[in-house]
């Protein structure tokens, strides 16, 4: 069945949307792409004759008979968006965080539930083909039992001044974790520290797995890297390269994966194709991950720096 599909929000993030859903246009049998935004300087960057344009997102469902939107907007504007057209009736894709607050990501989930419509959310790098590869090489034991796992994140350009280095950037971190540890949850934060736009977290898990994660905007040089280290080896993961990571044991081998899409085009394609196997983010998932970045901004806001913490189930 044919799908009409909405982007709402069309700044740097959400035209990398608009370009994925062209290149997955017949892939995933989409019939309509339509473009929306409140600033007619964002619609005017967009130079795809194939994408509708639309400047009203509460109008935007029911003038162009929609079937699914993404939201890719500010932060603090995902809640309201995504409860709207969860109530209109359709799927959601919000990128992360779904909400600022684990209350109102918890009232998304109800809704979608209640509305029986789908709703998903921008874990993006679970969709990376070097993790996927790497997940699999971890469960058949290449490099032993997971002992530790640090996440690094940090960009030369500024960030949003309404956005959390926490909420968009180490999200990311704390979802991977949960991922490659097969949906075990932190035991504590043992420490954060930080500001705003740039922060290090320390998780501890059970059987004393440590994940460490450091992100930031305004950074030196751009850092995008992954490294899981286990009894017996250990995995890096240069996240801007998709073809190839590198398993680190007596010698280094260098491990190569094949995909057809980007991260972001394989999250879509999840996305549009509700009824397949997914490895995508569960919405339980998704409230976890919010409950610790909660925490976690909460403790640097109150403290500065974190003492150790129980999470809270």
């Amino acid at each position: 069945m044919s799908q009409r599909v909405g982007v709402v929000g069309c700044g740097r993030w959400g035209s990398k949307h608009l370009r994925a859903l062209g290149h997955l246009a017949q892939e995933a049998d989409i019939e309509c792409i339509v473009a929306c935004d409140v600033h007619p300087m964002a619609l005017a960057r967009i130079r795809d004759d194939r994408v509708l344009l639309h400047d009203d997102p509460y109008t935007l469902v029911e003038q162009f008979n929609l079937d699914s939107v993404i939201v890719a907007t500010p932060n603090e504007t995902h809640y309201e968006l995504g409860t709207m057209f969860l109530n209109n009736e359709v799927d959601v894709f919000l990128e992360k965080p779904i909400a600022t607050t684990f209350d109102h990501a918890s009232l998304l989930v109800s809704t979608s539930i209640h509305q029986g419509k789908t709703l998903k959310s921008g874990f993006l790098l679970r969709f990376h083909p070097c993790i996927v590869d790497a997940r699999t090489q971890i469960r058949l034991g290449r490099i032993g039992a997971i002992q530790s796992i640090r996440y690094s994140k940090n960009v030369q350009r500024q960030g949003d001044d309404s956005s959390h280095a926490l909420d968009t950037l180490a999200i990311h971190g704390i979802d991977l974790a949960e991922f490659l540890l097969d949906g075990q949850t932190p035991l504590r934060i043992s420490e954060v520290v930080g500001s705003r736009t740039s922060c290090a977290l320390t998780l501890e898990y059970p059987n004393q797995v440590e994940i460490s994660i450091d992100v930031g905007w305004e950074a030196e040089a751009d850092v995008a890297e992954l490294e899981v280290i286990g009894r017996n080896g250990r995995i890096l993961v240069q996240l801007q390269q998709h073809e190839k990571y590198e398993v680190l044991k007596d010698y280094s081998a260098i491990q190569l994966v094949q995909s057809n899409h980007t991260p972001l085009e394989a999250v879509l394609l999840d996305f549009l194709r509700p009824d397949s196997v997914s490895i995508a983010t569960s919405t339980g998932s998704i409230l976890r991950t919010i409950k610790c970045v909660e925490q976690a901004r909460l403790q640097l806001t109150a403290q500065g720096r974190s003492k150790t913490r129980e999470l809270k189930r």
